[in-house]
């Protein structure tokens, strides 16, 4: 047989056929490329959106008697409850007090047992945090019925609530939820009017409130946490059992972490000293 004569036609097609292929498959990956994008951005919106419609908020900086704003700059007051309740001031669930292994709703109150204060430069400049320690005896302030009174710091929170609600009781109000979340925001009011008249009258843009709960449910969200530990330590009153070093914790060991005041194994650790 002779051999086959292939014809020019051919083999210029040949060339075209290969970068249609290759046109294909750019835009299939590129195709690919922009549905994962999409998706990420989608999945990412979601999220956001998710977490945001579960944050609550609160009127309680528009009632505060504000000091002027003299700066660009941002304040920010973190809040951090000792209480056990959940938002309405409903009894949390038996799986979550189990988890918090800091006892049940009858334990703590609406003391703010962490005070801290967030300054964001308006110039770009490092962001600085201060802790204000909640024993700190000062002058209280937004509540109406203390004026002129004393007492720790944390306590501003409790004192406004409670005031809050016997002006309410006492003006024949229905013991409800709207009742309750209007006394926790002349709490809040109180603990913002006294965190900055303390500070010799610094002006807070924002606040953020964290409950016991509030902060076990952020720990579940971003464990596995790496934390190190000088040596070794129990505690039987927080549940804290660490060993020494490098290690990685859940959200209940987070608690117990940030919640250990003392060592029971070992009477020469000591966490305080006089």
């Amino acid at each position: 047989m002779s051999p086959e004569i292939q014809s020019p036609e051919r083999h210029l097609a040949r060339p075209g056929a290969k970068h249609k292929r290759r046109r294909r498959l750019v835009i299939s990956v590129v195709t690919g490329v922009v549905a994962v994008v999409v998706v990420a951005v989608g999945f990412v919106a979601f999220n956001v959106v998710n977490a945001n419609n579960h944050i609550a908020r609160s009127d309680a900086l528009t009632a505060a008697h504000l000091v002027p704003k003299l700066s660009k700059d941002t304040n920010i007051l973190v809040m951090g409850l000792d209480s056990r309740l959940d938002e309405q001031g409903k009894p949390l669930s038996p799986a979550l007090y189990n988890a918090l292994d800091a006892g049940g709703q009858s334990v703590g109150g609406y003391n703010a047992n962490v005070l801290m204060l967030i300054h964001i430069p308006a110039d770009g400049a490092k962001a600085t945090a201060i802790s204000i320690p909640r024993d700190d005896y000062v002058e209280l302030a937004g509540i109406p019925a203390e004026s002129g009174t004393y007492g720790k710091i944390k306590e501003a929170y409790g004192d406004g609530l409670a005031a809050e609600q016997t002006t309410l009781r006492n003006a024949g109000q229905s013991n409800d939820n709207a009742t309750y979340q209007q006394a926790r925001d002349a709490g809040r009011t109180a603990e913002i009017d006294t965190v900055s008249q303390f500070l010799g009258s610094v002006h807070i843009d924002h606040f953020v409130e964290v409950t016991m709960a509030g902060f076990y449910e952020v720990a579940q969200a971003i464990a596995p946490i790496t934390v190190c530990v000088r040596q070794a330590t129990a505690d039987t009153y927080s549940g804290a059992n660490f060993k020494a070093g490098v290690q990685q914790i859940d959200a209940s060991q987070a608690m117990a972490f940030v919640r250990q005041r003392r060592d029971a194994s070992n009477p020469n650790y000591a966490f305080f000293r006089s």
